[in-house]
């Protein structure tokens, strides 16, 4: 069949609107990259590097699919690039949301189950593709086909229900276990959660709208309608889980300055002297003043974002707690 074993014949409209997914595709990922590297001051960490393979793989998954489909390069070698560009981006952008997942999942259970899942989806539905794939284009294309179309529908059925599950997690607990943040946070920063669960709403329309193509035989734009689709998504989400991050940093007192890059995250702590101490860059902040002589260069790491972001829950409760036991005062007065 055309796509799935070699290079398509189709129509100019056809080829024009592969040639438009890969547009916008190779767009949204130079406009990724450029924030990345922008915003980025210390380049570590999990949701640094699996945004940047993600980016990658979605560029060289694209041009790949569009050398193959069109005959312009080997068929084989255009394959194996084909896989490992796939590996990048829909892993890839998998272990994105997962690296920020416990911004809003307190339940580190949940959080190490949805580490099991990504692992277990790359051995039962990467792994077999990998094989059928490559074995329909190595010349025993009777005996790989008929398995490989067939796992085709299975393997992008299962990574939307990967998809599901964890846009599902941010929903439900943006919706649940942050409404005591929310209360504390102004009506600005409430909105960057209302926008995370519109954004995780339009991933399963956008995954949806991706199965259609799949289950309609539409493998050629199935391939690279996926690309387009992944770029859009990975973009969303990078602006909105950087958003997410800078609301919960934002605490009570002013130890955090106002010009601290996104994904900065500081661990304060009093000493003897009643100065919050920052155990990630080793600045000094005056509670109130705002006041600091921070590196803004120094980002810190990912165990200090799950240790703020716990400290943020926590006050919040307590914040929640102090006023309810005021207002059952005032009642009783």
């Amino acid at each position: 069949m055309a796509g799935e074993t070699g290079p398509i014949s189709v129509s100019l409209p056809v080829a024009m609107v592969i040639a438009g997914f890969f547009a916008i595709s190779c767009f949204n990922v130079i406009e990724i990259v450029i924030h990345i590297f922008n915003i980025f001051k210390r380049r570590n960490g999990l949701f640094f590097w699996s945004m940047l393979v993600a980016s990658l793989g979605i560029v060289v998954h694209a041009v790949a699919v569009l050398l193959r489909f069109f005959k312009l390069a080997p068929d084989f070698a255009m394959c194996v690039v084909i896989i490992i560009g796939w590996y990048a981006m829909v892993t890839g952008q998998a272990v994105v949301l997962y690296s920020r997942l416990h911004l809003v999942v307190r339940d580190e259970r949940k959080t190490r189950w949805v580490l099991v899942m990504i692992v277990t989806n790359v051995c039962i539905l990467h792994f077999p593709v990998t094989v059928l794939f490559l074995g329909s284009n190595a010349g025993n294309a009777k005996f790989f086909l008929g398995p490989f179309i067939i796992y085709e529908k299975i393997q992008l059925t299962g990574f939307c229900i990967q998809e599901f599950i964890i846009s599902g997690l941010y929903i439900w607990e943006a919706t649940h276990a942050l409404r005591p943040v929310l209360a504390i946070k102004s009506l600005k920063q409430r909105k960057v959660i209302r926008d995370l669960i519109l954004i995780n709403l339009l991933v399963v329309f956008l995954d949806i709208s991706l199965l259609v193509t799949e289950y309609t035989d539409n493998f050629h734009i199935q391939t690279t309608y996926k690309t387009a689709v992944y770029s859009i998504k990975l973009k969303m989400e990078f602006n909105i889980l950087n958003q997410l991050l800078s609301v919960l940093q934002n605490r009570f007192c002013t130890c955090y300055p106002s010009n601290t890059a996104e994904g900065n995250v500081h661990r304060p702590s009093p000493n003897a002297n009643g100065i919050l101490q920052s155990y990630s860059t080793g600045g000094n902040y005056s509670v109130g003043t705002g006041t600091s002589g921070v590196d803004t260069s120094r980002v810190g790491s990912e165990k200090d974002s799950v240790w703020n972001v716990r400290i943020t829950h926590r006050e919040a409760d307590g914040h929640l707690a102090e006023t309810q036991n005021t207002d059952s005062d005032e009642r009783a007065q």
